[in-house]
């Protein structure tokens, strides 16, 4: 007789994979290296610092005055040039500089690692370069370096249009500023403009949101990507709503109500969807950083905190100046934590890219990522769980075999993917007993 398995399996999701620690992180990345085999990949470098906290982020690392960000772009500078020679047998497909804040790079600094990407590394014919951008501080001639510089997507924070919800959110520039500086960027013609905006907000009304989208496809950006928002309870927000000094968030039925209002204004407009939570509003918007991490593609981490992945393998950069200051002056990839994925992570990848850029599950199509001992069982059970949904009203069945999600689907995107995922897993639990 088989014993019950008893052991608290970790959650799956979207987002995030569980993964075995291992003991020795830099043997691993040469492992994963020597493994690799091309295929779409993206190149991620972390500015980690900014001016200001927003309330609603858990991840502040702090401010840094111009010597301390010129010595950290050195080392990145240097980082980057340390593994270009390794790093360049594939194209990389997407470049992203997230953080922090990636704008907050002098012009010269933005030049120098635009400079070692172009120079040094086999960037694709059609690769996408994104600057994340907050709207304080992007001057005229940081646009225009960023754009010389291959710069072809700029992605910026706005999260609302509305002035009194930004300075209650810690947002500096008012909604004059945020217009102004969108202006700036389209009137150039030169690279897709993308706009972040959030919806639960706490006292986020319908009339508020729909002003927040009317607003948003007169200013001729390219792209929405459009978030919930989520309370981490690290974050100032959240001590602020416990305090009483911010209104809650809004019950469920009304941040539902928020995102169908947001499907069907902007469905009205003709976007075209590129994800459960990103528009396209012209050709020039493809968000291709984001669909190829939805896929969960090779992620080539470089600068403090970083993350990514590689064949089998999460990697995370060390977070600590001194640390990661250490490992790159002695020429070490500077990881601190290697952990290897567990066996059905390739079927949970396909799963994350469908649900995410499809917004369809196709059985099918997902079990033939797994073993052929194990493919039967996994379409089987995705069939169930994917019909069981559709009785909760979360997908409907085509008549190809495959389940789209419904609006709600989309709207519980994650704890749909987190379902099935562990459903999945539970394919190979099952045959290990």
């Amino acid at each position: 007789m088989n014993k019950p398995n008893t052991t608290r399996r970790p959650s799956r999701g979207l987002m995030g994979f569980p993964s075995e620690p291992q003991k020795d992180p830099r043997a691993v990345w040469a492992e994963a290296l020597a493994g690799d085999n091309g295929g779409r990949r993206t190149l991620y470098l972390h500015i980690p610092f900014c001016r200001s906290r927003c309330s609603f982020c858990p991840f502040y690392f702090g401010p840094a005055t111009d010597s301390e960000r010129a010595g950290y772009v050195r080392l990145l500078a240097k980082e980057l040039n340390d593994w270009a020679e390794r790093l360049s047998q594939y194209p990389i497909n997407a470049v992203y500089f997230g953080g922090g804040t990636p704008s907050d790079l002098a012009p010269q600094e933005m030049e120098l690692l635009l400079g070692i990407l172009r120079n040094r590394y086999p960037l694709a014919n059609d690769c996408e370069i994104t600057l994340e951008s907050r709207l304080n501080g992007l001057s005229d001639r940081k646009i225009d370096t960023a754009i010389a510089n291959g710069v072809n997507r700029f992605s910026l924070g706005v999260q609302t249009f509305d002035t009194e919800l930004r300075r209650r959110l810690g947002r500096v520039s008012d909604r004059e500023t945020v217009l102004e500086t969108l202006g700036r960027l389209t009137a150039r013609n030169q690279a897709s403009v993308a706009v972040d905006l959030l919806y639960g907000l706490p006292g986020q009304t319908p009339e508020q949101l729909l002003a927040d989208l009317e607003t948003l496809l007169q200013s001729g950006v390219s792209g929405l990507s459009f978030y919930r928002l989520n309370v981490h309870p690290s974050s100032v927000l959240a001590g602020q709503i416990a305090a009483g000094t911010m209104p809650p968030v809004p019950p469920e039925e009304t941040i539902y109500r928020l995102y169908e209002l947001a499907e069907e204004r902007l469905d009205a407009a003709g976007a075209k969807r590129l994800s459960f939570k990103h528009f396209s509003f012209d050709p020039r918007e493809r968000n291709l950083s984001n669909e190829t991490s939805a896929w969960k593609v090779p992620c080539l981490p470089f600068g403090l905190n970083a993350g990514g992945r590689l064949g089998a393998y999460q990697f995370k950069q060390v977070g600590t100046p001194e640390s990661y200051r250490f490992r790159v002056e002695a020429g070490e990839k500077p990881l601190e934590r290697a952990g290897k994925l567990p066996p059905d992570h390739p079927v949970a990848f396909r799963l994350a890219g469908q649900l995410n850029c499809r917004m369809t599950v196709d059985p099918g199509f997902t079990a033939a990522a797994a073993p052929p001992e194990l493919a039967k069982a996994v379409r089987r059970v995705l069939r169930e769980q994917l019909s069981e949904l559709e009785r909760e009203g979360l997908t409907a069945a085509t008549a190809y075999g495959s389940w789209k999600l419904t609006r709600m689907g989309r709207f519980r995107c994650y704890p749909v993917g987190r379902r099935l995922m562990e459903a999945v897993a539970r394919c190979w639990e099952e045959e290990s007993e």
